[in-house]
């Protein structure tokens, strides 16, 4: 069932993480989806020091600021996953 779900959400994303299962990335070459790898498990592993401190959340992103930094970049973000 997992692997029909991740077939679905992977038409739509290039990555799907799965709580307890992993992650699945794509791309057009493997440098570009271990990129994305990495990039995912890195924010993750910093979110979760944070989380796990104790402490509040300081520093943030906003949305606006979020797409200006991808517009710049090239990057088309999903305007469903922002605020």
């Amino acid at each position: 069932e997992i692997a029909k779900a991740t077939c679905v959400l992977m038409e739509k994303y290039d990555a799907a993480i799965w709580s307890f299962h992993g992650l699945f990335v794509s791309g057009p070459d493997f440098d570009t989806a271990f990129g994305l790898m990495h990039t995912i498990e890195k924010a993750a592993e910093i979110y979760m020091k944070v989380v796990s401190s104790g402490r509040p959340v300081l520093q943030t992103i906003r949305d606006a600021d979020l797409q200006a930094i991808a517009d710049e970049f090239g990057v088309k973000l999903k305007q469903a996953f922002l605020g």
